[in-house]
């Protein structure tokens, strides 16, 4: 019961949140299935008239759901950019599947008998398909629509990786620090949609079923009645999803991006909050994925700016190694990133997080572990926990790899947030954390030392597109607010703040900004 009732109370402190990730929701899954309506319905039709066409036609659009949904969210990143069209589309094509299929099926059952009195009438192609086809196969239509309608509600939580919100932001966000109450959050809502849907579609379905029966007739009546109500809240729906769009029309929008992880989501919403109280622009954050999307995501003029790491850029974007002190690898990266991408690169805060391997310490004394070049003996007995983006990086376990000769026994994929509950609870015996992670603290975990320096400087910096510097040199200078500010032990209580005490990591950044004075 004390876990219930912790779940409502945290669930109650979020319900704005929570309300807006599911309008976001709605709204993805409505404007894709609604495309696959309006494009997979005709497809149906005029597949029927040819079998050769329609094996083509259906194999075509099968092939769509063979597809992962998060490698196709990827796929489509450099094509569509980010936020809401690319997710849109991808729901579309996955959504066309059962809405061609059943359309094709109902048709190709109605009795030829029907269709044959339809031509002796007289009928032109056109009016078979108007007044008998169609309406004789809505019914079976309608049941391809109830399925690509619920399958999109679950496959749009993945949609929170390319900035385009709904419930996978919560979801992803719970992970991420590993607390269950807003993992719920996101999980729960999201199946309820889904149950909700499915129950008002399959009304509508036998609202529109020929009558057969008596006890048809008031399943009918029921049905007919659901559908008038689920008409009225989808207006309603579409109402309130006008006015929120029409809402900051008079106002110019900045968006500022950051990764998927406890860190990046403190300092989007650092810059969000300081450019909020300092100018009159409606500032939407958006929540990315890891790795390149972000940097993609400003290429393409999807975002205006993004918070990330000297040490990413130097050895992630521009694969170039050898450098270790920070200001000259600030400055190596600023001058690259402004010739080869028309990037720039502000102010550079104080503190570094650096990758940093992370064990329990009566594991570092068993094994005699200090340094990372204590590994390269032991390291085939330990089981390494981390997170993918990590395994595959030249800066990462690829390079540490070559430098230090370590060959660890096995590697388990996990999301950062999971490592030192893993480590903690010897589901591991080494995991990759950030050196300013609250949980190095809080679990009591050794740092091995990284006596190479393997890793590059990873101090935290702005970056924007030139044309958008050279345009906007006030915001440039409130951007550059926190040069050569916040240090390593302010970042990783913030973190700790969020990831050990559940606090919202909006909360966190006002707190912090206020108590230095930065905003009011």
């Amino acid at each position: 019961m004390t876990n219930i009732n912790g779940f409502f109370e945290f669930f109650m402190s979020r319900k704005e949140e929570i309300g807006k990730l599911l309008f976001q929701h709605m709204e993805i899954t409505l404007f894709a299935v609604g495309l696959a309506i309006l494009i997979g319905v005709p497809i149906g039709l005029l597949i029927c008239r040819n079998e050769k066409v329609a094996r083509s036609i259906l194999f075509i659009v099968g092939i769509f759901q063979t597809i992962p949904s998060l490698a196709f969210f990827g796929f489509i990143i450099p094509i569509l950019g980010i936020g809401l069209k690319p997710a849109i589309f991808v729901l579309f094509l996955y959504g066309l599947l059962p809405i061609v299929t059943n359309t094709y099926i109902g048709i190709k059952n109605i009795d030829k008998s029907i269709l044959e009195a339809g031509t002796g009438m007289g009928m032109s192609t056109w009016d078979i398909v108007r007044r008998i086809e169609f309406p004789l196969a809505f019914p079976v239509i309608m049941g391809g629509i109830k399925i690509s309608t619920v399958t999109n509600i679950g496959t749009a939580t993945i949609a929170a990786l390319i900035g385009a919100g709904g419930l996978g932001e919560a979801i992803f966000r719970g992970i991420s620090v590993n607390n269950n109450y807003l993992i719920l959050c996101g999980a729960i809502p999201a199946a309820l949609l889904a149950i909700v849907a499915n129950y008002i579609l399959g009304n509508v379905e036998k609202a529109l079923k020929p009558l057969e029966s008596a006890s048809q007739k008031e399943e009918r009546k029921k049905g007919v009645l659901i559908s008038k109500g689920a008409g009225v809240l989808l207006f309603v729906f579409l109402i309130f999803m006008g006015v929120s769009k029409f809402k900051d029309m008079g106002k110019e929008t900045l968006v500022i991006g950051h990764k998927n992880y406890t860190e990046q989501r403190i300092l989007g919403q650092m810059y969000g909050l300081l450019l909020k109280d300092k100018t009159d622009y409606n500032i939407e954050i958006v929540e990315l994925g890891g790795g390149r999307i972000p940097f993609e995501a400003l290429k393409n003029n999807d975002i205006d700016m993004y918070p990330e790491y000297t040490g990413t850029i130097y050895s992630g974007i521009l694969k170039e190694s050898g450098l270790s002190d920070s200001d000259l690898v600030y400055n190596y990266v600023k001058k690259k990133m402004n010739k080869k991408f028309d990037l720039a690169l502000l102010d550079k805060l104080k503190f570094s997080n650096t990758y940093a391997f992370i064990l329990k310490p009566e594991v570092a004394e068993k094994y005699g572990i200090k340094n990372i070049s204590d590994l390269t003996d032991v390291s085939d007995k330990l089981l390494l926990g981390g997170d993918s983006e990590f395994y595959e990086r030249e800066d990462g376990l690829v390079g540490l790899e070559k430098t230090y000769g370590i060959n660890f026994k096995n590697k388990i994929h996990m999301d950062t947030g999971l490592v030192f509950m893993a480590v903690n609870s010897n589901k591991v015996d080494i995991a990759v954390a950030y050196s300013t992670d609250g949980g190095i603290n809080k679990y009591k975990l050794t740092i091995v030392n990284d006596d190479k320096s393997f890793f590059p400087p990873y101090n935290i910096v702005p970056v924007v597109r030139n044309n958008f510097k050279n345009k906007n040199p006030k915001l440039i200078e409130i951007m550059n607010t926190f040069s050569g500010k916040i240090t390593e032990d302010e970042m990783q209580r913030m973190n700790y703040l969020v990831t050990e005490e559940n606090m919202r990591e909006e909360d966190v950044a006002r707190e912090f900004l206020q108590s230095k004075g930065y905003i009011k």
